[in-house]
């Protein structure tokens, strides 16, 4: 293929580098992240070799564009469900946002372990990389900051009871993406959710005051 195929090919211009990170989460559906590369995606999307250097210096900066997208999504999901009918009562709220984190993981295994892999480069050398986690761990520091300034949560520090929160949270949602339920013999639809409520339940037990309704 030659260079003069990126000009007729639909992902020229404007949505290439979206089609190229979309094709990575197909190829890290099949196979690993060892197995993925830049030529391979190329030939994916029916360019040239050369096309992908266009918007990715190397793979690692691959990584890092399609853990900072994902990140993006996962911020917004969470800000969705903290948001919506923001006359909730918060333990509601906060309930809403584990449901949210949990949800996302289980539909996005791919980009879920990327996430939060060894295979990415050194989120302190990526800015983007970097702030990209922040706005997404800020989004339940702000939920539980105003909880706490409202009485409606314990009195602790924000960060460190939304770090408790997160680390319980993604532990179970690692569990559940890793075929933890086939060493268990299997859990139905129900019996997950019941799994999932059940953990979402305890969490906020630790951190709301028992003496609030």
């Amino acid at each position: 293929m030659t260079n003069s195929d990126d000009h007729t090919n639909p992902y020229h211009h404007g949505n290439l580098h979206q089609a190229l990170l979309e094709a990575a989460v197909t190829e890290l559906r099949n196979g690993s992240v060892e197995q993925l590369s830049l030529r391979a995606l190329a030939r994916h999307v029916g360019v040239s070799q050369a096309a992908p250097y266009r918007h990715f210096k190397d793979k690692d900066d691959l990584l890092a564009q399609l853990a900072i997208w994902s990140f993006d999504e996962l911020t917004a999901a969470l800000g969705e469900a903290s948001s919506e009918q923001p006359d909730r009562p918060l333990r509601q709220r906060l309930r809403a946002c584990g449901e949210a984190y949990i949800h996302y993981a289980l539909a996005h295994p791919e980009k879920y372990r990327l996430m939060f892999g060894r295979f990415l480069p050194d989120r302190h050398l990526n800015p983007a990389l970097h702030s990209s986690g922040e706005r997404a761990f800020m989004v339940l520091v702000n939920l539980i900051r105003q909880g706490v300034d409202e009485g409606t949560l314990i009195n602790h520090d924000p960060q460190l009871l939304a770090f408790h929160l997160w680390s319980s949270i993604h532990g179970l949602s690692s569990l559940l993406i890793d075929d933890f339920d086939q060493c268990h013999d299997g859990y139905n639809e129900c019996e997950r959710q019941q799994l999932i409520q059940s953990n979402l339940d305890l969490l906020g037990s630790g951190i709301i005051p028992a003496i609030l309704p």
